[in-house]
């Protein structure tokens, strides 16, 4: 397969992906391709979604990237999937999360590649790539800064993998548990929102409802008011510059969730070694991917 020009397809909820999206589309460039950027973010502050023609163009090559989301991909990928056709077209998928490539994230991706080769996609390529999590357990800012440094490199290692003709498809399932699971927190998902308390702090500034990547808030006498679409990527939380949204569910960090302030505050600090500020069996994945080119 000759790689000539590449369509970018992506979903970022709180940053990450997106630098992963851009990393990705250096490292094309960087090897003479042409890249076509898709994001698939519908918020009014998106000022790159889509290049004109990008939907039309021919591309050698499609890289679907997204954030995991209750073990799988996120509704805003899969409306994306049944809205087109593929046939004839190739793909790598490329999932990130807060764990790596380890329980219980294996078979994150299977589901939507599934549906891709149902509508006629040629899957050759796949793997998973590490964030600062964002949820749930945070990492230190240590490892947050590595695992920063990391994307390029690891961008460019799979594009080196794609540009030579590589094929890569890993053997992981989700288990029926797990799918339960999965099902259950994306129907929660839609209504986190109804969850969400705006206090005195809020200036009706409207970057919540702006900045929404499914449109799931809208402005109302200067207050954000929440629909039942809402995709629980907390941006809307972690993003609000007077700090007056909460949520008492326990996924969502206390701490905020600043991917540029931790890249900024750590710029000149020396860091701990991946061995100690990556240690126990918690961030076995990411220590696994940091210390391993081939994770």
């Amino acid at each position: 397969m000759t790689l000539q020009t590449i369509r970018l397809v992506f979903f970022s909820g709180t940053g990450g992906v997106k630098r992963i999206a851009a990393a990705f589309e250096q490292a094309f460039i960087n090897c003479g391709l042409t890249v076509i950027w898709h994001d698939l973010d519908r918020s009014r502050m998106n000022q790159r979604k889509l290049q004109p023609g990008a939907e039309a163009a021919p591309a050698d090559l499609t890289l679907l990237l997204f954030p995991l989301h209750a073990f799988d991909a996120p509704d805003p990928v899969y409306d994306w999937i049944h809205q087109n056709r593929f046939e004839g077209q190739t793909f790598a998928v490329i999932s990130a999360s807060g764990g790596g490539e380890a329980w219980p994230n294996t078979g994150c991706r299977n589901k939507c590649i599934r549906l891709l080769e149902e509508k006629g996609a040629r899957v050759v390529y796949e793997r998973m790539l590490c964030l600062p999590s964002n949820w749930v357990f945070a990492v230190s800012d240590d490892a947050a800064a590595w695992l920063l440094k990391a994307i390029p490199h690891k961008a460019s290692l799979i594009v080196d993998d794609l540009a030579a003709g590589k094929t890569r498809r890993t053997a992981g399932k989700m288990s029926p548990a797990r799918a339960f699971v999965t099902r259950l927190e994306k129907s929660g998902a839609r209504q986190f929102s109804q969850e969400i308390s705006v206090d005195q702090n809020c200036s009706g500034c409207g970057l919540c409802a702006a900045h929404c990547p499914v449109e799931n808030i809208a402005l109302e006498n200067r207050r954000p008011v929440f629909h039942d679409h809402c995709v629980m990527c907390f941006r809307c939380i972690y993003a609000c510059p007077s700090h007056a949204m909460h949520s008492s569910n326990f996924m969502v960090l206390k701490t905020g969730y600043d991917l540029n302030a931790v890249e900024k505050h750590m710029q000149s600090a020396d860091l701990q070694p991946i061995e100690q500020c990556c240690k126990g069996w918690l961030w076995v994945g990411i220590r696994e991917y940091l210390l391993n080119d081939e994770k």
